[in-house]
């Protein structure tokens, strides 16, 4: 699969280090360039790229406005995975909240290049498995053979709030003064500890900007679960569950993370009915 790619700068070098950078993927094509945020709505419309380079501060019109106009003119499934390139690093959370999968301070390096596409391939790979199911949904159905039996049904996640970088699989979080995006899959709890929301991951914990409940809107369910008012649990890092007193839970998370997390009453019988006790 073909990747096409609008690079949007209003710096000539930095157009064409971008260039360079990406000849280095077979998978990646340029389809157009533009060197304002107007310009890039125009030709993100006609091009239709599949990822955009998008520099923030530009004359004409700026990334983040840009990126806010696309949003606007084309539904979810037709909007251009934004990946930022800017020498400042304020707008950083702005544009993970308006769904930014990667956040490159110039001057750009290559193993940078090489991470964000990585993150941009496993998304259109998502997104395209997904296109394929409906379109196979859509199809007409062959006739039943009724001397086989059917399969029942598998409970579908409830992915909350579309959009947002939560979305596409990371979270924003920041450690050190420095604006960071967490692989979901590597989130193992978020837990709320003297008023401040935190995300455990292997590498330790992480700042979040939001409040749990602004959060939890906009993560699937599975694999994440409320297990309390200052807990939230990816069931896929939970290594087992023991009964406590009055109808509670410990959650016992895998190694290295492996905290010990409450499960309310309340949200213990939730939890029972999801997973099927």
């Amino acid at each position: 699969m073909s990747i096409r790619t609008l690079v949007v700068d209003d710096e000539p070098l930095a157009r064409r280090r971008l260039r360079r950078l990406l000849k280095d993927h077979e998978d990646v094509e340029v389809v157009a360039e533009a060197t304002s945020g107007d310009d890039a709505v125009a030709a993100a419309l006609e091009h239709r790229p599949d990822v955009v380079f998008l520099d923030v501060r530009m004359p004409g019109g700026d990334g983040l406005a840009a990126l806010r106009e696309l949003r606007s003119k084309l539904p979810e499934e037709l909007r251009p995975l934004a990946i930022f390139t800017t020498a400042f690093e304020e707008h950083a959370v702005e544009a993970f909240e308006l769904a930014g999968i990667d956040y490159l301070v110039k001057p750009v390096e290559r193993s940078q290049i090489d991470r964000a596409l990585r993150r941009a391939r496993k998304v259109l790979w998502q997104r395209n498995r997904g296109e394929a199911g409906a379109s196979a949904a859509d199809a007409p159905s062959s006739p039943r053979d009724d001397s086989k039996s059917e399969a029942p049904a598998r409970p579908t996640a409830n992915a909350s709030a579309a959009g947002g970088a939560e979305s596409v699989g990371f979270i924003a979080a920041h450690r050190a003064g420095k604006i960071l995006q967490l692989d979901l899959s590597e989130v193992a709890c978020l837990i709320l500890e003297d008023g401040i929301a935190w995300a455990y991951t292997p590498d330790g914990r992480f700042r979040l900007r939001h409040g749990l409940g602004k959060v939890e809107e906009r993560l699937a369910c599975p694999p994440f679960f409320r297990v309390s008012r200052s807990a939230i649990v990816n069931l896929g890092w939970v290594d087992h569950l023991a009964p406590m007193f009055s109808g509670t839970f410990c959650a016992t998370l895998k190694p290295p993370v492996q905290r010990e997390i409450h499960v309310s009453r309340r949200r213990a019988r939730e939890l029972r009915r999801l997973l099927g006790w």
